[in-house]
Order: structure tokens, then C-alpha cells, then sequence
């Protein structure tokens, strides 16, 4: 019995030294991560990313870059079982469908590198059994969507507007503005295919497919019925009494505080907030301009040298797209915004976005919101903020089918009309509308 008990109290005790020395060596580890410069490792680097969760967030991208989608996209397909439906420009319908086709795009995203190709090619691929097709307003890098949808393709320099893939032959193909094509090879696993039917709730629809003037892989919808309200523009008031709280949220959207020194202008139809730092020109009807005010800002989407390359863009868009939450939120405005374009030069960044109602993009005379970045920090930004409301009147909007004798490219949105705003279909020249 004796023995029994020494032994039972031996193996406690071995038990106990073996948790004391993993303590110890897991104690040792984080000095030692303690005493290194985040700077001295990668962004890509696991120690990294473990020194950033354990020592603080402000020099962590993973903390800066939530890798939440800036854009939404126009268009969504999804071809399994011999069906091949599709949503578009709707919020809700469009967010949770791509929930149901991510995992097909994180593999499809994640292939060889691009290659160019024709549209041939292409074409012969529209009709494979498992096929998916994202297609965006605008131009965006393909690191950042491959970034988003949880890929590890990365091409720097290409921006895309359209992506479709074929499960059949593994072939991810890509869009760019100027209307090239590119290919990677990938492979996705039948069941993601048809896990993600279950979930995915469209319409019927097919692929323009050859001999159109539209680009083959292209969505018509079968008895496409886009019908969209004609909106006005409600008049906004950030200065109000009862905007007292989303205007002390917008001002620290910009780095300001309540108590920030201001003066007025025109009657005080606008504030102009003003600090060591930074300027923000505030129009009580909408119109914010930010600016910095020699080498500090504000502002910062990262600290120098903290990321570089795309994980930089990351984290400048995600500081774009945080601000804009805010101001959205503060203007009571029920739209929200979505990158657009993204122009690089050797020093800058700008960041151009749409405001979307109900998943429609709304095109002014001038950009919706722009951003300019210089490394981590935000140099300037426009926000041209509205709110919209419907008049009641419905439109049609002309069906993609019957449109499709124009352009190569296409997309449905909001243009003032005489003191309104109407929904039509507008061709696409190099990215822009015509």
C-alpha cells in the first residue's frame, strides 16, 4: 500500500517539474521575443505575428489591417449540379452569397502565377460544370481581393475588375481594365462546390458567352427585371444639435476632439478645425477636406517601417475604410462606401471610393471619397458625404441582354438627372463610365 502511494506521489512530482520547465522555456521565449525589434522581422514572419498579439498592437498590422473587404462586389456566380445562378447589386444578397463561395475562392486564389492568355480560351471554360465568377465596380489590385477572399496570389502591379474560375480544368482567369486576360492554375475540391450551393441563393442566369459585343463572361440574367427607386438628395445638417454625438465621432475619425480649436466661415456654414498637425475643412452640408500640416499627421495607418508592399496597402485601405465607416455612420446617410480605384506612384497612394445605395453605386460629378497616403501617413482626404432618400418613382433599368450590343463592359448605377438621381445601365471605356 505504502509503495503504491510513494509511487502515485513520485509521478506528481514528475508531472509538476515537467510543467515548471515548460513554463520556464515559454517564459524564456517571450523575454527573449521581448527584447526583439518588430522592425528587424518580416510582416510575413510568424514571430512576427506572435510578437505583434503579445506586446502590443499599436506596431502589429494584424492589428492595424482588419482584412475586412473595403469593396463590394457587383456581381456573383456560382455554377454546380448543372445550374448556374448569380446575385447582383444587392447588399444583402451579395454579402451573404459570397460567404457561401469564399472557401472556392481562397483555393482558386491561391494557384500558380498568371500567365497571359486569350479570349478563346476563356470561352471554351464558360461552360465547365463547377465554375464560379466575382466581378467588382472598378479596378482593384489582385493582391488585395486575393488578400480579402483568404488567397496567396499576388501580382503587385495588376489590378482586375472581373475574376471566373473552372473547377473542371483548375483555371482561375483574370480581367484587368484595359481588357487583357490572364490565367493561373488552382485546384478547388468538389465539395466546396456543393457545400457552397446550399447557401448560395440566386438567380438563373448564363454567360454572354462569343460572337457579343460584350465581354464572354459577361452575366444576363434570365428575365432580368432590375427595377430601382429614383432617389433625391436629402439635405444633411452635421452641425445640428441632435449630430452633437456623430460629429464628435467624425472629428476623431480625423485624429480631432470635441474640444479641437475651430473657426468659421461662410455664416458657419463651415468649421475648420485646425492643430499642430493636421486641417479639417468641415461643411455642414457634407464636404470634408483633410490636410496635413507639414510632416505630422493626424492620421497614420502604420508607423515607418513597420510593413511594406501590399501588407501596406492593407493596412492604408483599412484606414480608409474605418474612417469612412464612421462618417457614414455619422451622417445618418443608410449607404455605404466601397473602393473603387487604387493609383500608386513611387511616394503615394490615392484611394478612391463610391458610395453605394443598396448595393448601387451612386456617381456624382465628383469622386465620393479620396485618400492620399504618403508610407503610413494620410496627407489629404475628400468626402463628398449625402444622404439619399427614394421619391417614390421606380425605374427599370435596361436588361444586360438588351444592352449588351454596346460596350465590352457594363455596370448599373445611380447619375443626377435633372435634380434627381435615376438608376440606367452605362457602358464602361477603360474602367470609367461613357
Amino acid at each position: 500500500m505504502r509503495g503504491a502511494e510513494r509511487s502515485a506521489g513520485n509521478t506528481a512530482k514528475n508531472i509538476a517539474l515537467i510543467v515548471l520547465a515548460v513554463l520556464m522555456a515559454v517564459l524564456c521565449a517571450a523575454n527573449w521575443l521581448a527584447g526583439v525589434s518588430a522592425a528587424s522581422l518580416g510582416s510575413d514572419n510568424p514571430l512576427r505575428r506572435v510578437h505583434d498579439r503579445l506586446f502590443g498592437g499599436a506596431a502589429g498590422y494584424e492589428i492595424r489591417s482588419s482584412g475586412v473587404s473595403a469593396a463590394s462586389p457587383a456581381q456573383l456566380a456560382l455554377g454546380a449540379s448543372g445550374e448556374l445562378v448569380g446575385v447582383q447589386y444587392s447588399t444583402t444578397d451579395v454579402d451573404a452569397s459570397l460567404g457561401a463561395v469564399r472557401s472556392i475562392w481562397t483555393q482558386a486564389l491561391s494557384g500558380d502565377s498568371l500567365m497571359e492568355t486569350d479570349e478563346q480560351t476563356l470561352t471554351g471554360e464558360l461552360g465547365a460544370e463547377r465554375k464560379v465568377l466575382l466581378r467588382y465596380n472598378g479596378a482593384l489590385p489582385l493582391s488585395v481581393v486575393s488578400g480579402w477572399m483568404g488567397g496567396t496570389l499576388a501580382e503587385d502591379r495588376m489590378k482586375v475588375e472581373t475574376l471566373f474560375y473552372s473547377a473542371d480544368s483548375g483555371t482561375l482567369f483574370v480581367r484587368t481594365p484595359d481588357g487583357a486576360l490572364y490565367l493561373s492554375h488552382a485546384e478547388a475540391d468538389r465539395g466546396a462546390f456543393d457545400r457552397a450551393l446550399e447557401d448560395f441563393h440566386g438567380t438563373d442566369c448564363a454567360f454572354a458567352g462569343a460572337n457579343t459585343n460584350v465581354y464572354p463572361e459577361t452575366l444576363l440574367f434570365e428575365g432580368e427585371n432590375l427595377t430601382l427607386p429614383v432617389l433625391k438628395n436629402e439635405a444633411l445638417d452635421l452641425f445640428a444639435a441632435q449630430s452633437g454625438t456623430g460629429l464628435a465621432n467624425l472629428l476623431g475619425a480625423f485624429g480631432f476632439s470635441a474640444y479641437t480649436d475651430f473657426y468659421s466661415e461662410q455664416n458657419d456654414m463651415v468649421r475648420v478645425f485646425v492643430d499642430d498637425a493636421s486641417t479639417l475643412r468641415l461643411a455642414k452640408t457634407g464636404l470634408m477636406q483633410y490636410a496635413t500640416a507639414g510632416d505630422q499627421s493626424t492620421v497614420t495607418a502604420f508607423e515607418s517601417g513597420e510593413v511594406t508592399g501590399s501588407a501596406a496597402l492593407d493596412a492604408q485601405i483599412d484606414c480608409a475604410r474605418v474612417i469612412l465607416d464612421t462618417v457614414l455612420r455619422a451622417g445618418e446617410t443608410d449607404t455605404h462606401a466601397s473602393l473603387y480605384a487604387v493609383n500608386e506612384t513611387e511616394h503615394r497612394t490615392t484611394l478612391v471610393f463610391l458610395q453605394l445605395y443598396s448595393g448601387v453605386p451612386v456617381l456624382g460629378s465628383t469622386d465620393f471619397a479620396a485618400f492620399e497616403f504618403e508610407g503610413g501617413v494620410l496627407r489629404a482626404a475628400t468626402v463628398n458625404l449625402q444622404r439619399f432618400a427614394a421619391t417614390g418613382e421606380n425605374r427599370i433599368v435596361l436588361p444586360a441582354a438588351s444592352a449588351s450590343a454596346g460596350e465590352r463592359s457594363m455596370m448599373a448605377a445611380y447619375r443626377e438627372e435633372n435634380g434627381v438621381y435615376a438608376p440606367s445601365r452605362f457602358y464602361l471605356k477603360d474602367g470609367k463610365t461613357d
